[in-house]
């Protein structure tokens, strides 16, 4: 071998692919799995309510968790819907609280 050979050292070279974007770590998605799991044993939906209503603070903190940090799509279009619950005829409420868009201004840089 020859001698003037160094041993690469971490954080030197050129790194590997990594994971490709969006694929979850494999112990995340299983805990997620098992998370999953659990619920639906305990009830799904309905033993969430129950817990959400007994711990209102425990649920906001986990929702806070899972709601997505960033929004993503076309904003250039603001909605504003006035809608309250049917009275009579749904017909009639629903061209009454039919959805209109606004045009937003354009954003000033």
């Amino acid at each position: 071998m020859a001698a003037n050979k160094k041993t690469a050292k971490i954080g030197e070279g050129r790194p590997g692919p990594g994971r490709p974007p969006g694929a979850q770590n494999k112990i995340t998605a299983t805990v997620k799995m098992m998370v999953l799991g659990t619920l639906e044993k305990l009830g799904g939906e309905k033993w969430l309510m129950q817990q959400a209503k007994k711990h209102p603070q425990a649920f906001m903190q986990m929702l806070r968790q899972v709601m997505p940090t960033q929004v993503v799509g076309d904003v250039t279009h603001r909605y504003v819907a006035e809608m309250p619950p049917p009275e009579s005829d749904p017909d009639e409420w629903l061209k009454r609280y039919k959805p209109q868009t606004h045009q937003t201004p354009p954003a000033k840089h």
